[in-house]
């Protein structure tokens, strides 16, 4: 066998080392990553032909740096993509697991439970794609991994690989860019077929797919060539899967023709909706049956009647899967993001605005009054000039970078409080913006909207805590973070006129007059230099905190186990560790077209 001539060689930073899988639009090879300890990744290297094609090289960028921003459990994240030695490449997360198809080639069908728990996971993965305008486009077993439970009491985590087909929602041209046809044909809509636009219900209708596949151990259409595949799933009726399994409830070819539907408007509206109602179907709630006719013996006295007993909640009356979360209704962990990503961007934004805040105060150290009366010469007061008026340029800039990033954390992490189950929020979410620029309010209201966020991120509340959250206690970090960061705004607004501008209009000419009596100088500059790496060091902390405390609840309401483990669902070997060495299960990262 001739050996692959991509094997040691360099890629975007990966040294490849083993293929992993081959398919029509490219290879995917186990990788490590150069300079970072040999960290592993999955790394997909596409066709030439497809690199070589402007409109797909662009539309792939472009919906890459989508999927790269989806941050959600079912879904192996994307690193980086790009284009390098004429290649497109995609790195991705390496996970030890095994994909659905080789387990179907395996078991050849799997059970009614086994099934909904795979597609529950699965669901919540695209939905989540959807919600940000991605349609995934090739959704089939090989695309969907399974890691092994950690005990028996636990269920498989399942993942959902390769987004290279993915395409945004609002486009309405294949990522082809000429209309073609791009995927697998045992799992390819209608629409999608036909070049038409795609949308949710597009994977909705592969997802019936691997229903089908699942229950039945083969694919609805697989006889014949692509061409008569692909023709069947425009024509043809979906098959019954009571045909191949008559045990199962009739009603789920039901649920399979309506996903399977030619026409998306009669289709379910989202991947949960499907999987919601093959899973009535089949996992129904028990009813009692007749009492078999008991003849008794007399009793010397009836006992009083015992007080009715009330019905259950409908809540209660829901079947559960065994192996499955169990999560408090009040809870939604699919609308649930996580902070993880705009907390790191957030506290990047902040280092670099205080190192530039260290330089400005550099800068301007020269001209203060305590050099100059070391060396023997009075203080020049008055606006900087020169390498220092640059650098207070800069500074300015910054801050509107910064700001964005930092309102981008507020915002999610204040968006996160319902699907964490508070209730009674005392704020809409336009708050998170409009509290920092509406005059007076900006005062305080943002400080009220961050104690609402520290008090209803607290892992010790139960999952139905309504509104005790308001209850909780602060700490005391939120308060000297507030205070110093009004105060470095109250003394820039000495030295910079647009400060001291955007400031008196935000006190609705509120601001002290006593303030314009201070001269700039080179003093109040480092003063207020000093008080923004301050307030940095907190935001920094308040950030960092902020974030550990919704990830531990989200842990906590994900389900049984220990809350406090890392990897954002108990139970879940972490995803940032390495594999166990003694995994029985083949080290393979099926993302393969």
């Amino acid at each position: 066998m001739t050996p692959d001539p991509a094997i040691g060689t360099v890629v975007a930073g990966y040294r490849i080392v083993a293929p992993v899988s081959r398919g029509g639009m490219g290879v995917v090879y186990r990788a490590e990553e150069v300079g970072l300890g040999g960290r592993p990744v999955a790394l997909k290297l596409l066709s030439p032909a497809l690199a070589g094609d402007p409109a797909f090289r662009e539309r792939f960028l472009r919906e890459m740096r989508v999927a790269a921003a989806i941050d959600h459990p079912n879904i192996v994240p994307v690193y980086r993509a790009g284009k390098e030695q004429d290649r497109l490449y995609i790195a991705m997360r390496y996970v030890d697991a095994l994909d659905l198809r080789r387990v179907l080639q395996t078991a050849g069908r799997l059970t009614a439970r086994r099934t909904m728990v795979i597609l529950e996971q699965v669901a919540r993965a695209l939905d989540a794609a959807h919600a940000r305008g991605l349609v995934h486009r090739d959704v089939k077993p090989g695309n969907i991994l399974l890691v092994p439970p950690a005990t028996g009491e636990e269920a498989e985590h399942v993942y959902l690989v390769d987004f290279g087909l993915a395409r945004l929602a609002s486009d309405d041209l294949s990522i082809s860019g000429a209309g073609s046809f791009l995927g697998t044909p045992r799992y390819a809509a209608p629409e999608q077929v036909a070049g038409q636009p795609v949308d949710g219900r597009t994977d909705g209708y592969s997802l019936g797919c691997v229903l089908y596949e699942c229950l039945t151990g083969r694919p609805p259409f697989p006889a014949g060539s692509n061409e008569a595949v692909l023709v069947a799933h425009l024509e043809l009726a979906p098959p019954r899967v009571t045909a191949e399994r008559p045990e199962l409830p009739p009603a789920i070819d039901g649920v399979v023709q309506r996903a399977m539907a030619k026409a998306k408007q009669d289709r379910f509206t989202s991947c949960r909706e499907l999987v919601a109602a093959a899973r009535g179907v089949l996992t129904p709630a028990p009813t009692a049956g007749p009492m078999p006719t008991q003849v008794l013996p007399p009793t010397p006295a009836a006992p009083s009647p015992a007080p009715p007993r009330p019905a259950p909640s409908p809540a209660a009356a829901q079947p559960h899967l065994p192996g499955a979360p169990q999560v408090h209704p009040s809870v939604d962990l699919v609308a649930y993001q996580p902070l993880r990503r705009p907390a790191r961007r957030a506290r990047m934004a902040l280092w670099v605005a205080m190192v530039v805040a260290v330089a400005s105060a550099l800068a301007n150290l020269g001209d203060t009054w305590v050099v100059g009366l070391l060396e023997g010469r009075s203080p020049q007061p008055g606006p900087a000039g020169g390498f220092a008026l640059g650098v207070g340029l800069v500074q300015a800039l910054w801050f509107l970078v910064s700001a964005a990033f930092f309102l981008a954390w507020f915002r999610r992490a204040y968006t996160n409080l319902a699907p964490l189950g508070a209730r009674r929020l005392r704020y809409r979410r336009w708050w998170t913006v409009g509290a920092w620029v509406l005059p007076v309010l900006s005062l305080f209201r943002p400080k009220q909207l961050l104690n609402d966020i520290w008090r209803a991120s607290d892992p010790d509340l139960p999952p139905d805590m309504g509104d005790r959250w308001r209850h909780r206690p602060v700490s005391p970090l939120l308060g000297w973070w507030w205070l110093t960061f009004l105060a470095s705004i109250l003394v820039r607004s000495i030295t910079t006129e647009a400060v001291h501008a955007a400031a008196s209009v935000m006190t609705l000419g509120l601001l002290p007059s006593q303030l314009d009596r201070f001269q700039a100088s080179a003093d109040v500059q480092v003063l207020a230099d000093l008080l923004t790496v301050l307030a940095g060091l907190l935001a920094l902390a308040v950030v960092r905190r902020t974030t550990r405390r919704q990830a531990q609840r989200a842990a906590r309401l994900a389900g049984p186990g220990d809350p406090h483990r890392p990897g954002g669902l108990p139970g879940l070997r972490p995803l940032w560790s390495a594999p166990p060495r003694n995994s029985s299960w083949s080290k393979v990262n099926r993302s393969s077209s």
